[in-house]
């Protein structure tokens, strides 16, 4: 028997990965019970703030002070994995990390964050929407499955690195993508930032203010 192409075992990985994260919670879409939280945290223009979610949708847009400002909402179809659901939020300095915790199996946390303009991103997410509006900064954004979209001034980068293993890579002003299952963007400006994003399965939308 002839082995398969490396390029059709990815799909089938990939495949499989989808259905395994995102089918349970699509099944679950009617979540019975929901709890809301905030948080507040002083912190600093320039600093470095990391975020974890596995699954649920994030939104990350710039705020009006030196602060961390957090809301996310726990949603479930047990009660129990609402009340068991919990956030480390910690800040040392420059330094800030997000991480959500939900228990179990049909929990979608949904969070919205507004962070100093000029912060750098570290951001980690399984599955959902990843949106960042108005925020400078180096950003590291990887997601498994689900869109990702940035909203910032392209002027302000000087290198960008935008890529899908299944899905595209859209962008206003950033040049052409490469790939056929996938899609490769690289831009070069004259900016001072960086910008990395990939997403497994999705689609990658770069919009330039």
């Amino acid at each position: 028997m002839p082995g398969r192409s490396p390029i059709r075992l990815r799909v089938i990985y990939l495949t499989i990965l989808f259905g395994l994260l995102v089918v349970p919670f699509t099944l679950a879409s009617d979540w019975k019970y929901e709890e809301t939280h905030t948080d507040v945290r002083d912190f600093a223009a320039g600093g470095i703030l990391h975020v974890r979610l596995s699954v649920g949708d994030l939104q990350v847009r710039r705020g009006d002070s030196g602060k961390i400002r957090l809301r996310y909402t726990v949603k479930s179809r047990r009660e129990s994995h609402v009340k068991e659901a919990h956030v480390d939020f910690e800040v040392r300095g420059n330094d800030a990390s997000i991480e959500f915790h939900a228990p179990g199996t049909n929990t979608q946390v949904d969070v919205e964050l507004e962070i100093p303009q000029n912060t750098n991103l570290d951001i980690h997410q399984k599955v959902g929407d990843l949106t960042v509006e108005d925020v400078e900064g180096d950003k590291d954004l990887e997601l498994n499955v689900g869109d990702i979209r940035v909203e910032n001034s392209r002027s302000g980068y000087r290198n960008v690195h935008a890529s899908t293993s299944i899905g595209d890579v859209n962008s206003d002003g950033y040049g052409e993508t490469s790939g056929w299952l996938g899609k490769t963007l690289r831009y070069h400006g004259n900016g001072k930032y960086e910008l990395r994003a990939h997403v497994s399965v999705g689609d990658i939308t770069l919009e330039a203010k």
